[in-house]
């Protein structure tokens, strides 16, 4: 296989356009049967991406002041439809959306701080 044939999830470039935009989270969690368990959604401003360390979020509504770190995958984050609004109402700039096979951890390291 050459290079050519593997999807590039990090795209330097489009991830310099993140920073000071709106996104859009939401998280749905599945459990091994692939029901369901819990959906979360929330959104802020992107304060920093890197391939390394991940696309960061300076969060807004009623988890705002703090942050949350997503993984390094510019390949899920698209641009936001028409109509599409935040849980507070706004409209956000991007959105990602991840399907976890697992239930949430409680106040796991990566959870909202």
């Amino acid at each position: 296989m050459t290079d050519e044939h593997i999807e590039t999830h990090w795209d330097p470039a489009f991830a310099a356009t993140l920073i000071g935009k709106t996104l859009l989270m939401n998280l749905t969690f599945l459990d091994d049967d692939g029901e369901v368990v819990e959906r979360q959604q929330f959104f802020g401003v992107v304060i920093d991406a890197d391939e390394g360390e991940g696309i960061v979020l300076d969060l807004l509504g009623e988890h705002d002041g703090d942050t949350y770190t997503l993984p390094p995958q510019t390949s899920a984050i698209k641009a936001a439809e028409p109509g599409v609004i935040s849980l507070g109402g706004d409209k956000p700039d991007f959105v990602a959306s991840w399907i976890i096979h697992g239930e949430p951890e409680p106040e796991a390291a990566n959870d909202i701080e």
